[in-house]
């Protein structure tokens, strides 16, 4: 276990975002899902790769998985594999950027990064996975070796907050000197913020359908009595099987005051934010959700929960309001809280939206990435160090 000066020391270690006087020119692979319903990740890089190119860097994207069933993958998975095995018989500093998830994620980026090292490109390895630990401990032991062995290769490891770092460091063994944290950012909005209100309090939760999301408590925070009489409706905008969760709101007798709208673009789901009285993401685990950062960019208050990354950037009644995951009858009053006091839920929208022009736009998040570029992957040619 670490001391706490060294928590401390390890909370700053991605903070220190200036990159050296000598810059490197560098050719970057994004590997990631790009598919569009392909999650977080592939929408962060492909913000990214639009950006403008800076500092002798220059982004290729590169589709690590593809839209379709895993066993669909392969043939993208065998198409990164020959861009990335091209790119390294090139002149110049090639760099490969690998964003890993939990699942098969795993899988698909330690193989190229494997193939990356081997073939003597440095690496970065972004792990964004919500749940990485626990998938972690349910692998037989050869499989967490060679996880272990995937981290061990990478030339630096960016990871989104402090659980990951500490676990990259107790349970991998990597190094305190080749992790870094590093948020995520978005573009800012083409519109402007939530200023009026009109009609029944419009609720918004946004996700995936998935039981992590915390979709369930939400519905039945919404039958408690502070809140099941009051004048709203509930708009749940994600992707995945609907039907089960159109089934629980029915038997909860909310049937006719949720709306479920599949899957939504970022326009659209901008749109949505902008118009909402408050976005609801009760989840159990995260990494650091695109949307908390979306619902800021637009002035949307937020009720969540302190899971991964989430509170070291959103303060509890500062820019959201935090309660425990799985606990109702606190979601419940949390809610209620911000539809009965109009000045808390203006200080918080107002608050996050200064969180987010400060430090969560994508071009923070390029000029923060730059500055790791170039303090880890800066050696002679093309090849990995270590």
């Amino acid at each position: 276990m670490m001391s706490p000066d060294q928590t401390v020391e390890l909370a700053h270690a991605g903070r220190d975002i200036a990159a050296p006087g000598a810059v490197t020119p560098m050719h970057i692979l994004l590997v990631a899902p790009y598919a569009p319903r392909g999650g977080g990740m592939g929408r962060i890089m492909a913000y990214l790769a639009e950006q403008p190119a800076a500092n002798g860097m220059s982004f290729e994207m590169v589709e690590s998985r593809g839209g379709g069933a895993a066993i669909a993958s392969l043939w993208p998975l065998a198409r990164a594999a020959l861009r990335i095995w091209h790119c390294a018989r090139q002149p110049g500093k090639i760099v490969v950027h690998l964003n890993m998830a939990e699942g098969s994620s795993v899988w698909r980026k330690g193989l190229l990064l494997l193939l990356s090292h081997r073939l003597g490109l440095m690496t970065v390895l972004h792990l964004h996975a919500a749940d990485i630990t626990t998938f972690y401990d349910r692998l037989p032991a050869w499989a967490q070796r060679w996880i272990g062995l995937v981290f061990q290769r990478a030339t630096v490891c960016i990871v989104l907050g402090q659980p990951w770092a500490i676990w990259l460091q107790t349970r991998l063994r990597i190094d305190r000197s080749r992790i870094e944290i590093l948020r995520n950012g978005v573009p800012p909005p083409q519109i402007l913020p939530f200023s009026a209100w009109r009609g029944p309090m419009l609720l918004v939760f946004l996700g995936n359908l998935l039981p992590r999301k915390g979709l369930a408590d939400l519905l039945t925070a919404l039958t408690h009595p502070n809140l099941v009489d009051r004048d709203w409706e509930l708009v749940v905008a994600g992707g995945g099987n609907a039907a089960a969760m159109q089934s629980r709101a029915r038997g909860l007798r909310l049937g006719d005051r949720v709306r479920f709208t599949g899957w939504l673009d970022r326009p659209a789901t901008l749109a949505l934010l902008a118009r909402a009285f408050m976005l609801i993401l009760p989840s159990h685990h995260e990494g650091l959700p695109l949307v908390l950062l979306e619902a800021a960019s637009v002035g949307c208050p937020i009720v969540t929960t302190p899971v991964g990354a989430i509170p070291e950037v959103f303060g509890h009644e500062e820019t959201a309001l935090l309660v425990a995951p799985g606990d109702t009858v606190a979601l419940a009053s949390a809610m209620a809280r911000l539809m009965d006091d109009p000045a808390l839920r203006a200080d918080i929208a107002r608050n996050a939206r200064q969180l987010f022009q400060n430090s969560l736009t994508i071009s923070v998040f390029r000029d923060q990435l730059i500055g790791i570029y170039q303090r880890h992957c800066t050696g002679p040619g093309n090849r990995a160090q270590g």
